[in-house]
């Protein structure tokens, strides 16, 4: 049976300990500050598998105690894309394995593939301005959101006049302007809008609850067991 991790406790943690309680599985530790550390130092070193959502003030050091005990882990927290780089040259150093991404949701990641499509053919129509707008529940600590960068990404990957993107800000025509909302318990809504003198375009995915990004997590911390590597998310999404 495989003995899975829980690092960070908070909205995602408790709802990926309420989805593995559906799993042929073990929850061997689950680990939320520095007294966990060394209380669940045992049983953490003997895990099969972390999935870690926390905080990107806590994230760095979290993958790095599971790199150093080569414990492949599943990474759901946003708000460290300036390090990915150097995390990933981490997880090489240590021989170990490492699943990340900005959101864990299948529907989401299928919202990331047509807004690559619609990007492509939106570069031969100029009169067409996009934009992205974002809404989280209030205690969400980054923002734009991990999702709303990672689109926008994809988007100014095909988009020949988008440079770059701007938070709640749209003075300049080369970014992509990003609006971000933080209301009650919202679990997440994008929304991509795609803007004419005759016409609009919107592409929209909304979470109904946090259950879909805990569930493909959880699938790919199973898939990362039998697949070692480094891989985004959205790379192995269809193979899960």
């Amino acid at each position: 049976m495989l003995k899975i991790v829980i690092i960070g406790y908070g909205k995602m943690g408790k709802e990926i300990e309420k989805q593995l309680k559906n799993e042929s599985c073990e929850i061997s530790a689950i680990i939320d500050n520095e007294d966990d550390w060394k209380l669940y130092r045992k049983a953490f070193e003997n895990s099969d598998v972390a999935i870690e959502f926390s905080t990107p003030n806590t994230v760095i050091n979290n993958l790095l105690e599971c790199f150093n005990a080569h414990i492949p882990v599943v990474c759901g927290t946003t708000g460290w894309a300036e390090e990915t780089e150097n995390m990933i040259k981490e997880c090489q150093k240590t021989s170990n394995a490492l699943v990340y991404g900005s959101n864990f949701s299948i529907g989401a990641n299928l919202f990331f593939k047509i807004n690559e499509l619609t990007a492509q053919w939106m570069n031969h129509h100029q009169q067409y301005d996009v934009m992205i707008e974002e809404t989280h529940h209030i205690a969400k600590k980054d923002a734009p959101s991990g999702t709303a960068i990672t689109t926008a990404n994809i988007i100014i990957n095909q988009l020949d006049r988008k440079n770059g993107w701007a938070l709640n800000d749209d003075r300049q025509p080369d970014n992509i302007n990003i609006l971000a909302h933080r209301i009650g318990n919202e679990p997440g809504t994008h929304v991509v809008r795609y803007r004419s003198d005759n016409d609009c375009i919107e592409i929209t995915h909304r979470a109904f609850s946090r259950a879909g990004f805990a569930q493909g997590a959880i699938k790919a911390a199973f898939w990362l067991y039998k697949n070692r590597g480094i891989h985004p998310f959205h790379d192995i999404f269809m193979k899960i």
